[in-house]
């Protein structure tokens, strides 16, 4: 008996509790709307009701609770009479809001698609000549690719057809998008242009048939602090996160991620592998000299290519009508008062300022500090991005 009255009882408090939550969703739904007399007489039964709760006078509240709920759904009514529904959609569209509004202001994450930051950062690449194992088939696989973010890749031709010629395949990023015609229609296949291929312009193939192999791997994912260039400016060394908006790009609307190498007002140049700025050689922070291959890393193999000029001759100079930067040491760039100079690590493999000069401050989006995944297999070496060896 004595079971039976103390269910009854929570349940006579939860009917209480959720009129109390029913006069206080309509009041702030709709307080801008409603006359004082109102919002009044909704705060005197939120106060009524919480009154009975404090005191345990469950019974006397229920038929308070009953009037107040008719009160709320007066004011703030619910379609058909679904309000667990409207509720659950109205907390999901809060919860999706302030995660966006956290993503845009405060914490985002990319992901590197280019070789241009490696071996700082690892962008999508691909070892061609790799042959699959043991860890390369399930389940093994699906623990090999979230730990490393690497896994064997085979592309299969969608459909019956013949790969159409050079000038209809596609870029993105490292990828080539080749197309194999069937009839009248195009069918893309997304490449890596690492992997080991073996499509040729004219080849007839067969749906299923391989056209390229290879261990793709994931670029590394990094999170991107938004909210850190509100109280202080972008320094040098920082891996930045900038928009290509007004840049002379094909990508116009994309974002770029690459290191932070001259101040605005600077006057920089590269001669032999090395950036100067103002007359004077770059060495601070640190990163510089790894960039250099000196310092501890003197006697190591050389793994960055320091900073390299540009040739003239490159396609991208004609196409888009900007003057080379950097061709030699003779070469020298200005910056404006709020331009930064970005350049990738991997400046063999980089599209950055030695191409298309400062980037204005206002496009800074953000500075990385943090590789979540992969777990393994991630850029080798400390750095301002967090820890990516």
């Amino acid at each position: 008996m004595n079971l039976f009255l103390s269910r009854k009882r929570k349940q006579q408090r939860k009917q209480i509790e959720h009129a109390v939550f029913q006069v206080k969703y309509a009041r702030r739904m709709k307080e801008d709307l409603l006359d004082p007399n109102t919002v009044a007489e909704l705060r005197e039964l939120q106060s009524q009701l919480k009154g009975h709760l404090k005191a345990k006078e469950f019974e006397q509240g229920l038929a308070l609770a009953e009037s107040a709920g008719s009160k709320a759904a007066e004011i703030h009514p619910t379609p058909d009479g679904r309000e667990g529904l409207r509720e659950n959609v109205e907390v999901f569209v809060v919860v999706m809001a302030v995660a966006l509004a956290f993503r845009t202001y405060f914490l985002q994450p990319y992901q590197i698609p280019t070789g241009s930051m490696q071996p700082t950062l690892y962008g999508i690449t691909s070892v061609a000549e790799y042959e699959p194992g043991v860890s390369d088939k399930l389940p093994m696989n699906v623990l090999k690719f979230l730990l490393s973010g690497s896994r064997y890749k085979e592309v299969k031709a969608k459909v019956d057809g013949v790969v159409a010629e050079p000038s209809q395949w596609r870029q993105q990023d490292t990828f080539i998008l080749v197309p194999v015609r069937h009839g009248r229609s195009l069918t893309y296949h997304k490449i890596h242009k690492d992997m080991k291929s073996r499509v040729k312009p004219g080849m007839g193939v067969r749906k299923g048939e391989v056209l390229a192999t290879g261990l793709l791997k994931q670029g590394d994912h990094i999170i991107v602090n938004r909210m850190v260039t509100n109280f202080r400016k972008p320094r040098r060394g920082d891996i930045v996160v900038f928009s290509t908006r007004g840049l002379p790009l094909e990508r116009e609307n994309s974002a770029y991620i690459k290191r932070l190498t001259g101040l605005p007002g600077e006057t920089l140049k590269i001669c032999d592998g090395t950036l100067y700025a103002d007359g004077k050689r770059i060495e601070d922070p640190w990163v510089f000299q790894r960039q250099y291959n000196e310092g501890e890393f003197s006697d190591a193999e050389k793994v960055y290519p320091g900073y390299n000029p540009v040739s003239p001759n490159t396609d991208y100079f004609a196409k888009f009508q900007v003057s080379p930067k950097f061709m030699d040491c003779a070469y020298e760039l200005t910056l404006g008062e709020d331009e930064y100079l970005m350049m990738g690590d991997n400046t063999d493999s980089s599209l950055d300022g030695r191409y298309f000069g400062g980037v204005p401050g206002e496009n800074v989006l953000g500075i990385g500090f943090f590789v979540p995944w992969p777990f393994i297999n991630r850029g080798i070496y400390n750095d301002a991005a967090g820890p990516v060896h």
